[in-house]
């Protein structure tokens, strides 16, 4: 019989693959980028940790950092960027995940309600603080896409808010089913070897 915990299980790890796509964006892995800026003939992509020019130099990963783009200056303000230091809020969510995922496969494995109920609300937890970080991300790369294009340049919103989207909606998801299998039945004892 398939575990009650099964299906929170599955969206947890779904969102711990999302979350951690996410996370591995510029500096580290250029592909995956929140915003793609374009002018004088550079593109400049931003991550949660720093910002790349394509087939040049990376910024140093760091935890909030300057939004200029090549050959484009005066983007940066003081609230764009005290808002890149919430960009850590992607890893933790991510994080919160994960966690909720250790939980589901107890549950999953040990026939375990706590565990179960662990993982909702632990995914719970992740669901808040990602759909925060995206709100947030809305807001950052909307107004940063603006004031490119308003300098001149070209601006388009990156493949990893996406992934943040599945990511909350797969927390959600997680979340609701967790409840659901916590309230169902769980085999132990002599009963964990009969068929329900």
């Amino acid at each position: 019989m398939v575990s009650p915990a099964f299906p929170g299980l599955f969206f947890c790890a779904a969102a711990v693959v999302l979350l951690v796509f996410a996370s591995v964006s510029p500096p580290a892995w250029q592909t995956v980028n929140f915003l793609k800026a374009s002018s004088g003939g550079s593109e400049t992509v931003y991550g949660v940790f720093g910002q790349c020019v394509r087939g040049g130099a990376c910024s140093h990963r760091s935890v909030g950092y300057n939004l200029d783009a090549g050959g484009l200056s005066g983007l940066n303000s003081k609230v764009l960027h005290n808002l890149t230091y919430t960009m850590i809020l992607h890893p933790i969510a991510g994080g919160f995940a994960f966690f909720a995922l250790v939980f589901g496969l107890l549950g999953a494995c040990a026939a375990s309600r706590v565990a179960t109920i662990f993982m909702a609300l632990l995914s719970a937890l992740g669901a808040i603080v990602a759909l925060v970080v995206f709100v947030i991300d809305m807001v950052l790369w909307n107004v940063l896409k603006n004031r490119i294009h308003d300098a001149g340049g070209s601006a388009s919103l990156g493949n990893a808010n996406w992934l943040t989207v599945g990511a909350v909606v797969s927390l959600f998801l997680a979340m609701c089913t967790s409840v659901c299998g916590s309230c169902g039945r769980f085999a132990s004892g002599r009963m964990a070897g009969e068929k329900y």
